[in-house]
C-alpha cells in the first residue's frame, strides 16, 4: 500500500514537472516571438498551359511582440479522404507526382518586426512538356525567434507553422469524372438507417475519378413516405466552393431538418461538376421510428392481441356451454 502511494506521488510530480516545462517554453518563445505568423489569403487556384507563367502574390504578418525569422518551405500534400483538409507531407525529399516544388519560384526566408507585414510574391512557372492535370501543394512558412534554439523548440514552431495552399490546374486532355460514393443520414455523429431521434445532418461522400480538380455542386432532397418533400439543400455550397482532389474522396457534411413523421424517407443526391453537362443522381434510404411511436405500436398490438384471446375466450367458453346443454 505505501508503495502505490509512492508510485502515485512521483507520478503527480513528474506530471507537474512536464507541465510547467511545456508551459515555461510556450511563454519563452511568446516572448521571443515564436509561432506568431499570419496569412492572407490562405488559397490561391491557378489554370495555365504548358510553357504559361503567372505571378500571385499573398501577405505574411508578424502577430507576436518579438522580431522573428520567417522561414520559407514548399510542402506536398495530400487529402484525408473525409473533410478534404490537406494532410501535409512535412518531408521535402519525399515528392508526390502532383506537386508543385518544380513550378513555383521566388520563395524566401523573411526577418519580421512585430506587427511588420511582408507581400510575398511567388510565381508559377509551367514546364511545355508538363502533363495536364492538376498539381498542388502548400507554401509553408515557420515562425522562429531572433536566436539559436533547440530542435525540441523548432519542432514546436514548425507544428505551429502557416501555409498558403495552391492549387494549379495544367489545361489540356483533363479526364473529368465523378463518383458519388455514398449518402448517409446522422443524428449528430452516428450514421444509422434506422432512428429513434430525427436525423439533423446528411453526409455526402464523393470519389473525383479524373485527374483534374473537381468542385461538385447539386442538391439533395428529401422525401417522406408518400412521395412529400420535406427538405432540400445544396452540398458544397461556399465561396470557393471545396475542392476533391484527384484519385481522392471527401465527405460534405450538412445539417438537415423536416423529418418529423414516422415512416420511411427517401434521400436523392443529384450532383455535377465542372460546366454542369453531367449530372449523377444517387438513392437512399432511411427510417424514423421515435419512442413514442414504437410504443404506440406495442400498445396497439398488445390491445389487438389481448382483445383476440378474449374473443377467442369468449367464444371458446360460449361453445364449451352449448355442448354441456345438449347433453
Amino acid at each position: 500500500m505505501l508503495k502505490r502511494k509512492i508510485m502515485a506521488f512521483a507520478s503527480a510530480i513528474l506530471i507537474a514537472f512536464s507541465a510547467f516545462a511545456s508551459l515555461a517554453l510556450a511563454q519563452q518563445q511568446n516572448e521571443d516571438g515564436g509561432n506568431g505568423l499570419q496569412i492572407s489569403p490562405t488559397r490561391t487556384e491557378i489554370n495555365l498551359l504548358p510553357g504559361e507563367k503567372k505571378s500571385f502574390s499573398f501577405l505574411l504578418k508578424n502577430i507576436t511582440s518579438g522580431e522573428i525569422k520567417a522561414e520559407a518551405v514548399i510542402n506536398d500534400f495530400e487529402s484525408d479522404g473525409v473533410t478534404g483538409n490537406p494532410q501535409i507531407i512535412v518531408d521535402i525529399n519525399e515528392r508526390t507526382p502532383t506537386t508543385i516544388s518544380n513550378f513555383v519560384s521566388g520563395l524566401q526566408d523573411y526577418d519580421l518586426k512585430p506587427g511588420e507585414e511582408q507581400q510575398v510574391n511567388l510565381t508559377v512557372d509551367v514546364p511545355e512538356n508538363a502533363a495536364p492535370g492538376a498539381y498542388f501543394g502548400v507554401v509553408r512558412y515557420l515562425a522562429l525567434p531572433k536566436k539559436a534554439i533547440s530542435e525540441a523548440e523548432r519542432q514546436l514552431a514548425l507544428t505551429a507553422s502557416v501555409a498558403h495552399l495552391v492549387l494549379i490546374e495544367v489545361t489540356g486532355e483533363i479526364n473529368k469524372q465523378i463518383q458519388i460514393e455514398s449518402l448517409k443520414m446522422q443524428r449528430d455523429n452516428s450514421a444509422s438507417s434506422i432512428f429513434f431521434k430525427s436525423p439533423n445532418k446528411a453526409a455526402l461522400a464523393i470519389k473525383n475519378l479524373g485527374n483534374g480538380f473537381s468542385r461538385p455542386f447539386g442538391t439533395v432532397t428529401i422525401n417522406n413516405m408518400f412521395g412529400k418533400e420535406v427538405f432540400n439543400y445544396e452540398p458544397n455550397n461556399s465561396q470557393p466552393k471545396g475542392v476533391v482532389l484527384p484519385k481522392s474522396s471527401r465527405v460534405f457534411i450538412d445539417s438537415i431538418e423536416g423529418v418529423k413523421t414516422p415512416g420511411r424517407y427517401t434521400a436523392t443526391a443529384s450532383m455535377a461538376h465542372g460546366n454542369g453537362g453531367e449530372v449523377i443522381s444517387y438513392k437512399s434510404s432511411f427510417w424514423y421510428l421515435p419512442a413514442w411511436f414504437l410504443l404506440a405500436v406495442l400498445v396497439l398490438i398488445a390491445l389487438i392481441g389481448g382483445g383476440g384471446y378474449y374473443l377467442y375466450k369468449k367464444k371458446y367458453a360460449s361453445s364449451k356451454s352449448r355442448r354441456k346443454s345438449r347433453r
